[in-house]
């Protein structure tokens, strides 16, 4: 009757309306029997956690006080029997299952040895209902039946069920003194015996399914050891559960090294690493008080401190861990800093019951979840975390070295904070070689409060309420904003892989009338513009005739997919691409399908300005729905100084003594022509800056418009590249500054703060000799102009 309420109280119609709390915790209980594996169970995880403590215990057991019930939900309760399955294993469990099934043969015993009717079924209720108890708890804890809440008797924890029990087991003991006379007993043997046998089979057949059960799981404890759980969050969000003796262990194996590029140490769980780079800090501007950190017996030492937070995280604190706005390599490689390997298997899958807010109603909401596999762990878990093998292991290089310069970050945000023309601004500033997609830094202003907790996990929305600019997320691969201009170099290579290089010379006629920017030192050119001067010049004009009537917005689009831009609020992505995530691609495409492409009005030649924001024109220079970090517009300019080609972002250089391999590639320019004819557009447009950066660079400014805090306010984007100092390729560095004046501020924060690092440390050099305009083919087809 149990098991059937359970299976049909989701059936019953209303119910769930009359007696809601009890039928939705009922539910839940049925899905966890269902699936303990994936279900949508806030705490859906509990039969989970005791077949990881099943399956660790093994055989004989991970040995008395080497358990961790504590990591088991309600393991003095209702999973008291994974708790012991732990520490004696499986041969402490089936020995379990034998006292009780003794004890329910000695009960109907006693009661049948008294001869007398009333004390043979008292005695045998005793024993039936503790029996059925044992069953309803066994099944729950061990996934063969529903949770069903009840104790397991003489050996949960317990009040007035132990109080009972112990009671049950007095009468026991008091009728066993009791003894029938041969005419009771003939009449018991006549009534009774003939049902005991079948009573007894069954009850032998019960604990041999149960036994089965629990032997599935240490037969291939391996496998069950590491099997991740997908349950719910509070909010009804998918998420990955995973067995917290692995947490344990990973601590107990204690982290390696993080480097940076140059060998300067980032963590430590030793502070004799941080006294031998005591001059190495010094020279990169840190001064670290180590003996603080001592006397506060942290486990890490971090002595970049807030000047690498957002790369490195703190494994002390966990705050972030696993959140999208910074890298926190300290997470992100807890696994090789440990010695170990994790691949990740990234799906989409649905949550029926999301609900953003308790106030709002559940819904449905698709989302994409990661899960890691930690087999490599599986046989230091059966061992025993306190075992050999563990110590043996930790024997192995750990050590993991960034592809980052902590050096160049720290410089240039220690230059930027003593600059005081910003300190009503926020910037990010992000560098990275564009033949390698290594990282060289993703500095910010202002840096993050790590000593203050309370602001630093304050949303933005409540960080929006305080009067100046706060930093609580790595802004340059995490913090979207509308890119501007710089976005044209964007349109452009779409104009050249829809048209090929007689894109170069499509003109359009812009009017006076029609100009988008008509104030400033550079207003919107007037008269006949090719490609080439609406880049130099950043005619908007010219950019959004040109999207909209070549219909440039799939090329767009399909560039922001590669390179991390979002629109209308979907795509992009913020370290690394998904590359299974085609599927949702296509959705995002279709949806730029329906919007930001069939916006209304539609677009009018003759009145270009009504919709110089929306849909196809705004994409065309970076305002409206497009929307973009720093990272991926570096990405984009890193693929246009790569001939074409974007190199994936790689942000670690070595782990343990392995090499990390360049990723492979991907064209942005269907032709390395294109890709030379804007480097040729970008130089040129960088022209008149190299008095204020001291070299030649290729680059392109933009100064968006946006709403912060309720007010209008103008950013100045800068974007360029210049030559490695040694060796091939070039290194791409993007400037974001918030609330400024324009774009002409983000150069003079070039020159003044980002140029001088890079050269300072050998990173860049001037363009020598100057990049000769590539050649264009006689044989061009000019597109009749279609504005007069």
């Amino acid at each position: 009757m149990i098991i059937a309420g359970f299976l049909l109280i989701d059936q019953v119609p209303y119910l769930d309306k009359l007696i809601p709390g009890p039928v939705n915790r009922l539910t839940e209980r049925k899905s966890i029997w269902q699936d303990p594996w994936n279900n949508e169970v806030y705490g859906g995880d509990q039969v989970a956690n005791g077949i990881w403590a099943m399956s660790g215990g093994g055989l004989t057991g991970q040995g008395v006080g080497e358990g961790f019930a504590k990591t088991i939900p309600e393991a003095h309760t209702d999973m008291i029997l994974p708790a012991i399955g732990e520490e004696f294993g499986w041969t402490g469990i089936v020995s379990i299952f034998v006292l009780f099934l003794i004890f329910l043969n000695r009960s109907i015993i006693i009661g049948r040895q008294t001869g007398t009717p009333f004390l043979f079924y008292l005695c045998a209720g005793i024993g039936i209902s503790m029996f059925v108890q044992f069953l309803l708890i066994a099944g729950g804890s061990t996934g063969a039946l529903p949770l069903s809440g009840v104790a397991l008797p003489f050996i949960s924890y317990g009040g007035s069920s132990l109080v009972a029990n112990m009671m049950a087991a007095g009468i026991l003991l008091s009728v066993s003194l009791i003894r029938g006379t041969d005419v009771q007993m003939a009449f018991i043997t006549k009534q009774q015996d003939k049902n005991l046998v079948p009573a007894l089979l069954s009850a032998s057949i019960a604990v041999l399914l149960l036994t089965i059960t629990i032997s599935r799981y240490i037969a291939n404890n391996k496998k069950w050891v590491v099997q991740p759980s997908l349950v719910a969050d509070r909010s009804g969000l998918r998420m990955f559960s995973y067995n917290p003796r692995i947490a344990i262990l990973m601590n107990k194996l204690e982290a390696g090294q993080l480097y940076d590029r140059k060998g300067r140490v980032l963590a430590t769980s030793n502070p004799d690493f941080v006294r031998k780079q005591a001059d190495t800090l010094k020279t990169s501007g840190i001064s670290y008080n180590l003996d603080s950190a001592m006397h506060k017996r942290v486990d890490r030492y971090y002595p970049f401190e807030e000047q690498t937070f957002f790369w490195i995280g703190d494994a002390n604190t966990g705050v972030f861990n696993g959140s999208t706005n910074g890298y926190f390599a300290e997470y992100e490689h807890a696994a090789e800093l440990r010695g170990f390997h994790t691949p990740i298997t990234s799906f989409n899958t649905k949550a029926n019951k999301y609900r953003e807010d308790r106030f709002l109603p559940r819904g449905v909401k698709e989302m994409t979840v990661s899960k890691r596999d930690y087999a490599a762990l599986a046989p230091l878990l059966l061992a025993g975390i306190n075992s050999n093998e563990v110590e043996s292991f930790k024997k192995r290089n750990r050590d993991v070295k960034l592809t980052i310069d902590a050096r160049l970050q720290s410089t240039i945000q220690h230059s930027v904070g003593l600059d005081t023309s910003l300190r009503k601004s926020r910037v990010s500033v992000v560098i990275m070689e564009d033949s390698t997609g290594d990282v060289l830094a993703s500095s910010v202003y202002p840096l993050p409060p790590v000593k203050d907790w309370e602001l630093l996990n304050m949303t933005t929305n409540e960080q929006n309420k305080l009067s100046g600019w706060y930093t609580n997320a790595d802004l340059g691969f995490t913090y979207a904003t509308q890119p501007g201009s710089t976005a044209k170099v964007l349109t452009a290579m779409a104009a050249f892989n829809k048209l090929g290089i007689n894109a170069a010379k499509r003109s359009f006629t812009v009017s006076s009338y029609e100009r988008i920017r008509t104030k400033g030192i550079e207003p919107d050119e007037t008269g006949n513009i090719t490609l080439e001067r609406a880049i130099v010049n950043s005619n908007n004009v010219y950019f959004i005739k040109l999207a909209n009537e070549e219909h440039l917005q799939e090329n767009m689009a399909a560039l922001y997919m590669k390179t991390g831009m979002f629109l209308r609020g979907v795509g992009g992505y913020y370290f690394d691409k998904d590359t299974s995530n085609a599927k949702q691609e296509n959705k995002w495409m279709n949806l730029w399908r329906k919007t930001e492409f069939n916006t209304k009005p539609r677009y009018d030649p003759s009145n270009i300005r009504r919709t110089r924001a929306k849909g196809i024109s705004g994409m065309a220079w970076g305002q409206g729905e497009l929307i973009a970090t720093p990272a991926s517009v570096a990405r984009l300019i890193s693929g246009v100084a790569n001939k074409g080609t974007l190199v994936a972002n790689r942000y670690v250089l070595k782990i343990s003594d392995s090499t990390t391999k360049v990723k492979p590639g991907i064209k942005l320019a269907n032709d390395p022509q294109y890709a030379a004819l804007l480097t040729d557009y970008m130089l040129k447009q960088s022209a008149n800056k190299r008095y204020t950066l001291g070299i030649t660079v290729a680059g392109k400014t933009g100064t968006p418009e946006r709403i912060w805090k309720k007010e209008r306010i103008n950013d100045g984007w800068y974007v360029f590249f210049a030559p490695k100092k040694s060796g091939p390729g070039h290194v791409v560095v993007c400037i974001r500054i918030e609330s400024t004046r324009g774009s002409s501020k983000a150069v003079q924060l070039a020159g003044k703060h980002v140029v001088p690092a890079l050269l300072d440390l050998g990173y860049i050099k001037d363009f020598k000799p100057p990049v000769a305009k590539p050649v264009i083919k006689e044989n061009i087809v000019v597109k009749k102009d279609s504005i007069n």
